[in-house]
């Protein structure tokens, strides 16, 4: 199915990459849903798609949601109190969904030497799971974070993370043991390309853990159209299967894959891979 709502350059691909006559409209939007953040956009209108073969969700649009990523987004999902919605989840403790993720990474990578472990955590936004990681182990720990606001934020945690994008130079020479991209890959253009940037910033022996939104189980729910799950920043929303496929084409391999609930009720995919030499 072609789908006119996207120029050429801005069209997205199901991640089986099979022809559009195998996608369908699965939601659409003519206003934003209630309670997702509201970025000022105007002629509001957006498609889901759905892939028929592997079950993938793509939004077709003409809103940039790049712009959402460079100043505005920290504040208009966090408001002009960053430090506050910081110290709000802290406290949640394991009430918060960040406290199953450290608790998730540290319990798998357990027997890796820790006093010789890089991890890069890409688009780290508060920057709450690596300050609470931090915590807990020796680790070399950075961030990479597209937003000036989480960034000078995360300075104030005497946290290193870059304002950059993967794509900078500063990567060039630096390769990492684990990378993890915690609901990050649903916001791009293309996950598979994205995915094999990473591939390139890991050693040779290097892992990732990814969270995605979980389209299939979101889409179930009574209120699955309103959810989060598909709110405009996301461009791809997973199935296991479209998942899976999207990190054989980047050259992983898949070590563990799950879905979850998580305490914040969001309907989430994650997994732990390794980098195929």
């Amino acid at each position: 199915m072609k789908n006119k709502l996207l120029n050429k350059s801005q069209k997205p691909k199901c991640t089986c990459f099979k022809k559009y006559k195998f996608t369908k409209r699965f939601y659409t939007y003519k206003k934003p849903p209630p309670n997702e953040p509201n970025y000022l956009i105007k002629n509001y209108f957006r498609v889901i798609n759905k892939c028929k073969v592997c079950g993938h969700f793509w939004a077709s649009h003409k809103i940039n949601v790049e712009e959402f990523y460079k100043k505005n987004y920290s504040l208009i999902s966090h408001g002009n109190n960053i430090k506050k919605k910081f110290e709000k989840i802290v406290k949640l403790g394991n009430k918060s969904d960040n406290f199953f993720r450290v608790k998730r990474v540290l319990n798998y990578f357990k027997n890796l030497n820790s006093s010789k472990i890089n991890l890069l955590d890409v688009g780290s936004g508060l920057s709450i799971f690596i300050y609470q990681l931090k915590k807990k182990v020796k680790w070399n720990i950075y961030g990479v974070e597209p937003d000036i606001n989480f960034v000078n934020f995360s300075k104030n945690l005497k946290l290193n993370v870059t304002h950059s994008n993967l794509k900078s130079k500063i990567f060039n020479k630096k390769k990492f043991n684990i990378i993890t991209l915690n609901k990050v890959i649903e916001h791009v253009k293309n996950p598979v390309k994205f995915l094999e940037i990473v591939n390139k910033l890991l050693k040779n022996d290097g892992y990732i853990y990814v969270e995605v939104p979980d389209g299939t189980a979101a889409s179930k729910q009574a209120n699955g159209q309103n959810r989060e799950e598909f709110f405009v920043d996301h461009l791809h929303i997973f199935s296991v299967r479209s998942l899976t496929k999207c990190l054989k084409l980047a050259n992983f391999k898949i070590l563990k894959i799950k879905k979850i609930r998580e305490k914040s009720d969001k309907l989430t995919i994650y997994l732990f891979a390794k980098k195929i030499i």
